[in-house]
């Protein structure tokens, strides 16, 4: 199933108190954060479609209905002198209680890439936007340039084997030999991307999460989409990836897992609830971002947390009552930025600071049934 973090709020959340500080706010769902080597400080966001008709899919009821698009998803950057300017503006689709758009950011050599965007066979076999479930190149000018076509390779290799037919580009990361590694929310790969030829090469598939529900689109069985979010790849080699889990979002069912040289994937940290991102903080551990809890009432506000997960794959919670949390970052002293409010709420998004958030001190998981 697709992977859409703008989640329909019916009702404005209430304030949550923050032990940060706002360093960024005004955003529409922002979903991906990057600190460069200079200290800037870099967030991109779904936007809110446009004035564009066209139609898309709705991800409630699987059928077209009608949608806006515009170029309103952005690319911020916070500079090192505090000054917050926009740096680029990337296609953004508004379909029901969905924003898709811009999803995650990584630098290479210099060069600024973004996954953005997301595509399904029902909309056709050719996509009708450009710079849409692709990874970009972002010019110093904000000019786009694609550098690799992920509905291409879902088209012809469908990783994951499943009746759904989708693409949606998500985490992003160097990796080794110059190439970029992007994890695929809706086929459920690990796939590299070489930026000097746009080839694409699947890593690894992951597999389906035990559900509630018998899965139409996985031969009926009680699978969920594993929803592969954020992709770290560590100092020595090991690749580590953040699974969501799908709907019902069952707390506890969430995890990282490791994938090794040969693509086989094994588990790492259980017992997590909806990860939207996963990031190596400076001290060595791994920080997973959890986006919060759901019930059958809806969503359960500023439920968001941040996780410590050690080398042993125990976990300990670094900040909790975060509201819709879906990304993080690090600068090189341990301090710590996150993303909140990553919802359909228009200008309600923020990028938070907090002073040395690999030194603060880890609290008990919840528990959590999981499955």
């Amino acid at each position: 199933a697709i992977f859409v973090l703008a989640y329909p709020v019916l009702a404005q959340p209430p304030a949550p108190e923050l032990t940060g500080d706002i360093v960024i706010e005004g955003l529409n769902g922002p979903q991906g954060l990057h600190v460069d080597s200079d200290g800037n400080v870099w967030v991109i966001d779904s936007g809110m479609g446009g004035e564009e008709a066209i139609q898309f899919l709705s991800t409630e009821t699987g059928q077209l209905i009608d949608a806006t698009l515009g170029q309103t998803s952005r690319i911020v950057r916070l500079g090192s002198n505090g000054e917050v300017s926009e740096y680029a503006t990337l296609p953004s689709i508004a379909a029901g209680e969905d924003f898709i758009g811009g999803a995650r950011l990584t630098v290479l050599d210099g060069t600024l890439y973004a996954t953005v965007g997301s595509w399904q066979i029902l909309l056709g076999e050719e996509p009708t936007i450009d710079d849409y479930s692709v990874v970009v190149s972002v010019a110093e000018d904000g000019s786009l340039t694609t550098v690799a076509d992920f509905w291409s390779h879902e088209l012809v290799n469908n990783p994951d084997g499943t009746d759904n037919i989708e693409s949606h580009p998500y985490g992003i990361t160097v990796g080794p030999n110059g190439l970029l590694f992007v994890a695929d929310a809706a086929a459920n790969a690990l796939i590299s991307v070489d930026p000097e030829t746009s080839e694409t090469t699947t890593i690894a598939v992951f597999e389906g999460m035990p559900g509630v529900f018998p899965n139409p689109l996985r031969g009926g069985q009680m699978l969920t989409d594993p929803v592969p979010t954020g992709v770290v790849v560590a100092e020595e080699g090991t690749i580590y990836v953040s699974l969501l889990s799908g709907a019902p979002f069952i707390p506890g069912s969430a995890k990282v897992v490791q994938v090794a040289a040969d693509g086989t994937v094994s588990d790492f940290a259980l017992g997590h609830t909806m990860l939207t991102d996963l990031k190596m903080g400076p001290d060595g551990n791994l920080y997973a971002v959890s986006f919060g809890m759901f019930t059958e009432e809806g969503p359960v506000f500023n439920s968001g947390s941040v996780v410590r997960i050690l080398e042993d794959g125990t976990s300990e919670v670094v900040l909790d009552g975060l509201p819709f949390a879906t990304a993080l970052a690090f600068d090189s002293d341990g301090n710590g930025y996150v993303a909140v409010n990553g919802v359909a709420i228009q200008n309600a998004g923020m990028v938070v600071y907090y002073e040395g958030l690999t030194s603060m001190d880890g609290m008990p998981m919840p528990e959590m049934g999981g499955m």
